[in-house]
C-alpha cells in the first residue's frame, strides 16, 4: 500500500511542477512582450473557465467511469496544453493552452483526490500527505521554470515541464487496473440513484460543505493572484526571474512544513479554528506586500502566505469529502472545483482591469479585504 500511495504522490507532485512552473512564466513572457495587466487577467482567467462549467460533469464522469480512465484523459490533454506552447510561442498559442490545462488539470486532480482519499488510513493524514507531494511540485516548479527562462527562454522552460507531465502519464499508463480500485466506481447496488440523481445544487443544503466549498475558492484564487501579479510587481522593484522563482519556492516550502504538522493542529484546535486563522493570514499578508519594497520583506510576506493558503487547500477539502453522500464523491469534488474555478475566472479578470486603472498594489489590498471578509462570514462549526 505504502508503494502504491509514492506512485500516486510523485505522480501528483510531477503534474504540479508542470503546472505550477508554467503559470508565472505565462504572466512574465506576456508582460515582457508588451501585454497589459488586462491582458494577463483575461489569460489567468482562461485556466479557469472550462473547469467552471465542467467541473461538476467531469466528477460524473468520474464516478461513472473511474479514476484510471479520466486521470490518462487529463494527462494527454495537460501534455498537449504544454508542449504546443514550447513549439509555438505566441499569444494565440498561450489561450488555447490555458484553456486546455484547465480542463485537463481538473480530470487529473479530483481522480488522484478520490483515489487517494479512499484508500484505508486516516483522511487527514492521507490529504496533508497528498498536498504535501502537491506543494513539493510548487516548490520545484517555479525555481526550475524561473531558471531555465531566465537562462534559455520560454520554450525551453515550457519543454522541460512537458517532459515532467509524459513521465507523470507513463507512470499511470504503468499502474497496474486493480490498484486504481479506490477511485473507480461503486456498483450502483451500493448507491441507488447516486449516479443519476441531478441534484446537485442540493447538497450545498449542508452548510459545513457549503462554507467548505467557498473557503476553497477563496483560497485557490488568492494562491492564483499571487502567482500571476507578484511577478510583476517585483519585476517593477527590479527583481530578477531567477529571485522572484526563489521567493515563489519559498511560498511552497512553507506551505509543505505546515503541511506535515496538519494532522496535529486538526487535533489540537479543530478544523473549522483552523481554518479561520488560516484565512486571517492571508489576509494580513496580501495587505502588507504593497507596504513594502524590500526583498527580505517580501519574502517574509509571501512565506507567510504559503502558511496560510497551504493549510486552507486540504483542510476544505476533507470537509467535502466527509460531508460527500455515499457515491458521490466524484460530484461533490467537480462541485468543490466549480467554486474554485468561478472564484479563479472571475478574480483576474476584475483584478486585471483594477490592475490596468490602477497599477498592481490595489490588487492586493483588494484581495486581503475580500480574505478578511470571507474569513469571518465563512465559519466552519
Amino acid at each position: 500500500m505504502k508503494k502504491l500511495l509514492y506512485y500516486y504522490f510523485a505522480m501528483h507532485t510531477l503534474y504540479c511542477i508542470a503546472l505550477l512552473g508554467t503559470r508565472p512564466i505565462v504572466s512574465l513572457f506576456v508582460y515582457e512582450t508588451g501585454g497589459s495587466e488586462a491582458l494577463i487577467g483575461i489569460l489567468v482567467s482562461l485556466y479557469a473557465l472550462l473547469p467552471m462549467l465542467l467541473a461538476i460533469r467531469i466528477g460524473k464522469w468520474l464516478d461513472r467511469f473511474g479514476a484510471r480512465s479520466v486521470t490518462l484523459w487529463g494527462g494527454a490533454g495537460m501534455l498537449l496544453a504544454i508542449a504546443l506552447p514550447s513549439l509555438l510561442a505566441n499569444i494565440p498559442t498561450l489561450f488555447f493552452s490555458q484553456l486546455m490545462m484547465g480542463f485537463s488539470q481538473i480530470c487529473v486532480l479530483i481522480s488522484l483526490q478520490k483515489t487517494v482519499g479512499n484508500l484505508p488510513g486516516d483522511r487527514d493524514r492521507l490529504f496533508a500527505t497528498f498536498s504535501l507531494s502537491g506543494s513539493t511540485g510548487e516548490l520545484i516548479g517555479p525555481l526550475m521554470s524561473g531558471f531555465l527562462y531566465e537562462r534559455f527562454g520560454f520554450s525551453v522552460s515550457f519543454a522541460a515541464s512537458a517532459a515532467c507531465i509524459a513521465i507523470a502519464l507513463l507512470m499511470g499508463l504503468l499502474i497496474s487496473r486493480s490498484a486504481w480500485r479506490s477511485g473507480e466506481p461503486l456498483e450502483r447496488q451500493e448507491q441507488p440513484g447516486a449516479i443519476a440523481s441531478n441534484n446537485t445544487w442540493g447538497l450545498l443544503r449542508t452548510a459545513n460543505l457549503r462554507n467548505a466549498l467557498i473557503i476553497s475558492g477563496l483560497v485557490l484564487y488568492s494562491k492564483d493572484l499571487f502567482v500571476a501579479y507578484f511577478p510583476i510587481y517585483a519585476t517593477n522593484l527590479g527583481m530578477s526571474s531567477g529571485r522572484i522563482g526563489i521567493i515563489l519556492s519559498l511560498m511552497a516550502a512553507m506551505s509543505i512544513l505546515v503541511r506535515v504538522t496538519q494532522f496535529y493542529l486538526v487535533r489540537r484546535f479543530g478544523r473549522g479554528r483552523l481554518l479561520f486563522v488560516t484565512l486571517l493570514l492571508s489576509a494580513a499578508a496580501y495587505l502588507l506586500i504593497p507596504l513594502s519594497e524590500w526583498p527580505i520583506l517580501l519574502t517574509v510576506l509571501a512565506m507567510a502566505l504559503g502558511v496560510g493558503l497551504g493549510l486552507g487547500q486540504p483542510l476544505s477539502l476533507v470537509f467535502a469529502l466527509n460531508s460527500s453522500p455515499s457515491g458521490r464523491q466524484g460530484e461533490v469534488l467537480g462541485m468543490r472545483l466549480t467554486f474554485n474555478r468561478a472564484s479563479q475566472f472571475g478574480a483576474p479578470i476584475l483584478f486585471g482591469v483594477i490592475g490596468s486603472a490602477a497599477g498592481v498594489s490595489p490588487i492586493f489590498w483588494l484581495s486581503g479585504g475580500v480574505l478578511l471578509f470571507g474569513a469571518f462570514f465563512t465559519r466552519i462549526k
